[in-house]
């Protein structure tokens, strides 16, 4: 049977949660359980007030045995049939253009008709977006969009994607934008009047983090992940430590992997991640894993 849930680590985590904007994953994933909250953020983005949100999947998994798999942030479908990608980046880390142009070509392929009688027409129209808290191109502009021209010439090269980056640095002189980033970037400011559902939202998120709910979404997985990062850098320098022998690579390479085994145990123990995700984790079946801890 497992453990109740660690009170003190809840709580320490709580604390952190009580003080994280809509730009935290965890509490953005929770806004895209509304279509139409998603929907007035992309209207004002795009500026397009006739757009239409017909459904959305929070916290998207794409991918297969083939290639790197991505748990998108937002993904959703338009009216038009297009698929929308929204990200959410606070630190600018890795490649946020390559790592746009890798979600939009799994999203491709993962969306494509599996037929033989497949036609590239066919491959599904994408709208990329990222909200980042920095400015990626340095320009001070609140709206980056990426246009597709051939070389000296005016001639626009449509692929199919359209590529968006928001600057919430910017200052706006729109006064929609200048709220939604106002929202997106802060605890507790709303604008009921522009944004009434995501405002609605974004109340009703805090007020579950503020109330201390165990249960909600995202909560279990930050601390997971928080724990992961605390078993890898000890089971790394367990493993550079016992390595020295025979040979410090290998050493160090499984007790990194101990160390993500021993976290993962413990917080499916601990009543904070589910089974299915602890085995995924490990690249095995639930069965798999419930006969290795026990």
């Amino acid at each position: 049977m497992k453990e109740k849930i660690d009170e003190k680590l809840t709580s320490k985590y709580l604390k952190v949660f009580k003080k994280a904007t809509l730009m935290d994953d965890h509490k953005f994933r929770k806004v895209c359980e509304s279509k139409d909250a998603i929907e007035e953020i992309l209207k004002t983005i795009l500026k397009d007030n006739k757009l239409k949100v017909v459904e959305v999947i929070k916290q998207s998994s794409e991918g297969s045995p083939v290639f790197h798999g991505v748990i998108l942030d937002c993904k959703c479908r338009l009216k038009t049939k297009e698929i929308v990608n929204i990200e959410v980046q606070v630190a600018l880390d890795d490649d946020p253009v390559y790592r746009m142009r890798y979600n939009g070509s799994v999203l491709t392929v993962e969306n494509s008709p599996k037929s033989k009688q497949f036609k590239y027409k066919q491959i599904p129209k994408l709208i990329l977006i990222m909200f980042c808290e920095f400015d990626l191109f340095k320009k001070r502009k609140p709206i980056y969009e990426i246009v597709r021209y051939v070389k000296n010439t005016k001639v626009v090269s449509d692929n199919g994607i359209r590529e968006v980056y928001v600057n919430l640095k910017a200052k706006s002189n729109d006064k929609k934008l200048k709220s939604l980033f106002k929202i997106m970037t802060t605890v507790d400011d709303v604008d009921e009047e522009t944004f009434p559902v995501l405002s609605k939202k974004k109340e009703e998120i805090n007020d579950l983090y503020i109330g201390g709910d165990k249960n909600m979404a995202g909560l279990d997985l930050i601390m997971y992940k928080d724990g992961l990062k605390i078993g890898r850098a000890e089971g790394k320098a367990e493993g550079k430590a016992e390595g020295k022998a025979e040979g410090k690579a290998e050493g160090k390479a499984e007790g990194i992997l101990q160390g993500k085994i021993n976290t993962v145990i413990e917080f499916y123990k601990k009543n904070l991640i589910p089974i299915d995700f602890a085995a995924k984790e490990l690249g095995m079946s639930e069965k798999e894993f419930l006969k290795m801890i026990n």
